[in-house]
């Protein structure tokens, strides 16, 4: 049996924001396992079960909730508690027919959020972290929470690059459409000081080669700037997901 402070179990007081928790309230919490998104950016799934979203109040009732299947992430059933919840990944509440969205939060970086519209809840926003090129001159696209997919010459797909967004439809398994990081269309903050705003995107920059690009937005007429790797394109005109302040 592993030790308490061992591999399964993270000081309280050591715990990423992340974890919507009180500190001081007993000394250990539950340690995210490695999965589809980083400790520092993501939720352990007992964490938003019973601290979050409140619908359990121990961990033997989370368990037990887990057990029976009542979870969802992404339409899978997720059995482990330790699994990390991050960005845009979609929880589903299966005897209550809820939703939820985790989006940028400006404290605690990352919150689940009640979806309204079941249709909404179907598709997720990926971004594009890295493309490569594999056997048969084909691109392989990874996205921010981890999958893979892959593309011939032929497909549409196939020019996009890191920072652009495919919408997948989980429910379907397929692919819905895409979104690229160009001016002209609408992006999610997604870190730093200004997370949470949502704007258009007017300029990519360059400003020194040893440095990061700079993206800059206009939103409810005002202009901000931040880093490239935090700009998470969303819509054209409007968010192709509900944003609840929005």
């Amino acid at each position: 049996m592993a030790k308490k402070g061992g591999s399964r179990h993270l000081k309280r007081l050591a715990a990423p924001i992340t974890y919507k928790i009180p500190r001081k309230l007993g000394k250990w919490t539950i340690r995210i396992n490695p999965g589809p998104h980083p400790a520092d950016r993501a939720i352990p799934l007992g964490i938003l079960i019973r601290d979050i979203l409140g619908i359990a109040s121990n961990l033997r009732e989370v368990k037990y909730v887990l057990r029976k299947g009542y979870i969802k992430v992404d339409g899978k059933k997720i059995l482990d508690y330790h699994f990390p919840i991050g960005l845009m990944d979609v929880i589903e509440l299966v005897p209550e027919n809820k939703f939820y969205r985790v989006l940028p939060h400006k404290i605690n970086l990352i919150y689940p959020y009640e979806i309204s519209d079941v249709d909404d809840a179907l598709i997720k926003p990926l971004q594009i972290k890295n493309k490569t090129m594999v056997k048969g001159s084909r691109i392989q696209l990874t996205t921010h929470d981890g999958r893979n997919f892959l593309f011939d010459k032929d497909s549409e797909y196939y020019t996009l690059k890191p920072g652009d967004t495919i919408i997948y439809n989980y429910n379907e398994n397929k692919l819905d459409r895409y979104i690229r990081l160009e001016p002209g269309n609408m992006a999610l903050i997604t870190g730093g000081s200004k997370i949470g705003r949502l704007g258009k995107i007017k300029d990519i920059l360059k400003p020194h080669p040893l440095k990061p690009r700079i993206v800059r937005l206009v939103g409810d007429s005002e202009e901000y700037e931040t880093v490239f790797e935090y700009v998470f394109p969303i819509g054209s005109d409007r968010p192709i997901i509900k944003i609840p302040w929005y």
